[in-house]
């Protein structure tokens, strides 16, 4: 950034000495990348995640971690876990549960996380996502079965100096089945699914001001973007990560450096007074294919910021004082894609999706898209 002395580069991390430096295989993700990835060293966090759209309009979210993330100065595990469910008529179950980590497991070979009864279990094709719904009524019991492959940029390493931020993308789309639990009533359940996996060294919000992450499965593609924009300290350096997966995997168009970006409309949130996207619209030109992607709020699913939280006053004051301003809005939305080739239109898909708008910084985002 021009005028800045002290910034620190940040940079993808996808050259041939980064895959051997990390002893990742360039050419396919093994099962070990989706074991665990990081410690519970002062600063370091993990999570897996999943979520769902279902047939009949509700959506599934539930994520694993070994460390709390209000308590990553710590140098010990915290593990719990979130699991939120919102019925097509729009009502909310979810559930925080914590544990002591002498109750858990968290195998490095493989995906194999457990929680007391709680199981995030897979091996890159196949995954059962289990909630204990044995104590209050409300949990899922979910198979989820890839119908794409595993994908990461680079080596999945995001490189800010001494520090590291992650993003593996292992199920992109996968057909979901299983049942849900609510109100003590199990009903079986069918719709579309995604898990990834993330871990780093330094808490996300000192990393990032924003980033948008869709993910969006059709019958026969799912795409995927994260357009993540670093913090101040870093330049506000942008990284449009994209990619478009045909039915069998196979890469249609993948990004990581330009795009076009137009921000259509926007909405002030009441709450945290920031402003976030309503309607975006992301344009990508790559090895002659023209992608056009159109992206549209229609509900909000979760908001968190530090009124929701009920932060006292000095905690956001010194935040501030920081530069963060941490908040955070999950959606349902429609999206509208488009892609050309040789001024013809070779695939055009519409639907709803999930997606997700990160703020933890005090900069408006608009300023730097």
């Amino acid at each position: 950034m021009k005028g800045t002395t002290d910034m620190t580069d940040v940079r993808l991390m996808d050259t041939k000495e980064d895959f051997v430096k990390l002893g990742i295989n360039p050419d396919k993700v093994e099962q070990w990348e989706d074991g665990r990835r990081d410690t519970s060293a002062r600063g370091h966090w993990e999570w897996w995640y999943f979520d769902a759209i279902l047939d009949d309009g509700s959506s599934v979210v539930v994520q694993f971690f070994p460390k709390d993330n209000m308590r990553t100065k710590e140098s010990v595990d915290s593990p719990h876990l979130t699991a939120r469910v919102v019925t097509k008529d729009g009502r909310t179950y979810e559930k925080h549960p914590a544990f002591r980590p002498e109750q858990c497991r968290f195998a490095k070979e493989a995906c194999d996380v457990r929680l007391g009864s709680n199981l995030f279990q897979g091996d890159l094709e196949t995954y059962r996502i289990l909630v204990d719904s044995s104590d209050d009524g409300f949990g899922v019991d979910i198979t989820l079965k890839s119908q794409s492959k595993p994908y990461r940029p680079g080596t999945s390493y995001f490189e800010f100096g001494d520090d590291y931020y992650t993003w593996l993308c292992v199920v992109p789309r996968g057909e979901v089945t299983g049942t849900v639990t609510l109100d003590g009533v199990p009903h079986e359940v069918h719709g579309r699914g995604y898990h990834d996996h993330q871990w780093g060294s330094a808490l996300f919000w000192s990393l990032w001001n924003n980033w948008l992450w869709a993910r969006h499965n059709f019958e026969d593609h799912s795409l995927l973007v994260f357009d993540m924009v670093a913090s101040k300290k870093y330049g506000y350096q942008r990284f449009p990560i994209a990619f478009l997966q045909d039915k069998d995997g196979n890469i249609v168009f993948e990004n990581t450096k330009d795009v076009n970006y137009q921000l259509i409309e926007k909405y002030r949130d009441p709450d945290s007074g920031k402003y976030y996207p309503r309607r975006s619209k992301y344009t990508f030109d790559v090895n002659g294919k023209h992608i056009e992607y159109e992206l549209e709020e229609r509900k909000v699913l979760e908001s968190q910021n530090a009124k929701a939280r009920k932060m006292p006053a000095p905690a956001v004051l010194m935040l501030k004082l920081k530069g963060l301003d941490p908040s955070y809005v999950r959606y349902e939305a429609t999206g509208d894609l488009t892609v050309t080739e040789g001024g013809k239109e070779t695939l055009h898909r519409d639907g709803a999706l999930i997606y997700e708008f990160m703020y933890p910084g005090t900069e408006d985002f608009s300023k730097h898209v």
